[in-house]
């Protein structure tokens, strides 16, 4: 059973014009209200002369642009739990608004956790081994430092 999409989107060699940022912001506000993303809020932060991100809380859900405007790349994140919306096709409307030369798509469904036997941790707790080494190196200790008289 999954419980949202997450569709992340790599642009290359965007169109200079599109990457400005109030301008991006307000096509962001448009087609997550025309795809029912429900956004609550949304912030600008400015990295550095080049380098920014829009961020923006939906309900169910975020919407996340990090943008390099000296390398034309975009990176875009939509992801949402919510029936109705439709992160897809609002993240391949932003795709379409900034004629990247390259896209890469990569859609993630969240909370599939496939069989049961996935849901098993890939990591086991070595805890016990390195508890019996210790006590290993403190018998074969005792056994060296103990007098041969004894």
């Amino acid at each position: 059973m999954k419980t949202g999409l997450l569709v992340a989107a790599d642009l290359y060699g965007c169109a200079e014009d599109a990457l400005e940022q109030n301008g991006l912001k307000s096509i962001l506000e448009k087609y997550a209200e025309v795809n029912h993303m429900h956004m609550q809020s949304i912030r600008i932060e400015q990295e550095d002369e080049t380098n920014y991100g829009i961020y923006s809380i939906c309900k169910s859900g975020h919407i996340i642009i990090h943008v390099n405007e000296k390398k034309g790349f975009v990176a875009i994140d939509g992801f949402s739990c919510s029936e109705d919306a439709d992160p897809e096709k609002m993240v391949r409307e932003l795709c379409s608004f900034l004629s990247p030369d390259k896209m890469k798509l990569t859609y993630v469904d969240r909370g599939d956790f496939g069989k049961k036997a996935d849901m098993k941790p890939r990591h086991r707790n070595k805890s016990r081994k390195i508890a019996q080494m210790r006590n290993m190196t403190k018998r074969f200790g005792k056994l060296l430092i103990k007098p041969k008289s004894l």
